[in-house]
């Protein structure tokens, strides 16, 4: 049996303007169409850091202040992302350093100079008790205006210790996913540490070691990325990892309103196909399970006087 229905506009958002709109009918029980829009904005971020300030940060917390204007590049040049920044210590009981009752994003002066001033105002007197996860978990409740409903939330963690909030990556994940209202793509963890299994070497103590860590869990379940603070060039660590969240971030993803069996989907665009697969091997896209999403490497293929993309696919029926 076939049905048709008529062509309905769908807005993708909670009665926010959206930069993809489609309209879908069903073409059988099996096969489903959509057309999007793939003009608009590339998205949006909301990025806390967490430094350790306590005594044997200060080399890190340096290279963090010297190398700011690399990791910031790409988010400056990118003017469709809209992006914001606050600062935590690993001091339990200290206040945001800045952004969480002060803004730090796209629209400010000089947002490196300002994001410096506050890693110097964060300091080494620190507790010696280093918590990540916790900061985190009571400053978004506690600011909860910090964080916008449709963003994407990035946690990165730099420190030379072990995670010692005595909190799960499990449970600290399960939290940051219920601020986003279940929205498990939104959320990505980063970290730079001061390992032993990268190779860093410290006098003081036990070293931190990333694997088995809650730091790796976190770190793997979400897709992010670890860096390493003792190369001999961290300031293009720093760069990477800002070009890594850039990426993550500003790459368009079409959201489906139905579960494909993925090896079905095709994308055409002024009615010719785009292929599928890495870039490298000349794909313009590649299927996001997480996201039930096409997401684009790039806008790069997109004439500006066509802004619709028609995307075919098989319902997967056994989806949940």
């Amino acid at each position: 049996m076939k049905l048709f229905l008529l062509p309905l506009l769908v807005l993708l958002s909670c009665g926010k303007e959206s930069s993809y709109v489609y309209h879908s009918k069903v073409v059988n029980e099996l096969t489903f169409s959509e057309t999007h829009s793939v003009i608009g904005e590339s998205g949006a971020v909301d990025i806390v850091w967490v430094i350790d300030n306590s005594g044997s940060m200060s080399v890190i917390q340096n290279e963090v202040i010297a190398n700011t204007e690399k990791f910031l590049r790409e988010f400056m040049l990118n003017r469709s992302l809209d992006w914001k920044m606050g600062l935590l210590s690993t001091a339990e009981r200290e206040r945001p350093y800045i952004g969480f009752t002060d803004f730090l994003g796209r629209s400010s002066p000089d947002p490196v100079a300002l994001f410096q001033a506050a890693v110097r105002r964060l300091g080494t007197s620190g507790d010696a008790t280093e918590k990540s996860f916790k900061p985190v978990m009571d400053k978004l409740k506690e600011f909860p205006n910090f964080l916008r409903p449709n963003a994407h939330l990035v946690t990165i963690f730099v420190t030379d210790e072990y995670e010692q909030s005595r909190i799960s990556a499990r449970d600290f994940l399960d939290d940051m996913y219920r601020i986003k209202n279940g929205r498990k793509q939104l959320v990505k963890a980063y970290a730079a540490l001061h390992a032993k299994d990268f190779g860093c070497q410290t006098s003081y103590g036990d070293q931190v070691e990333y694997r088995n860590s809650v730091f790796e869990a976190a770190i793997t379940e979400t897709k992010g990325k670890v860096y390493s603070t003792c190369t001999n060039d961290f300031g293009l660590e720093l760069a990477n990892l800002g070009n890594e969240i850039v990426a993550a971030i500003s790459s368009p993803v079409i959201l489906l309103s139905r579960r494909p069996i993925a090896s079905t989907i095709s994308v055409n665009y002024k009615g010719a196909l785009l292929p599928g697969g890495p870039k490298v091997d000349g794909g313009f896209w590649v299927y996001d399970p997480d996201a039930n999403g096409v997401r684009f490497h790039d806008m790069d293929f997109v004439d500006f006087n066509e802004r619709f993309v028609k995307i075919d696919f098989d319902i997967d029926l056994g989806a949940n």
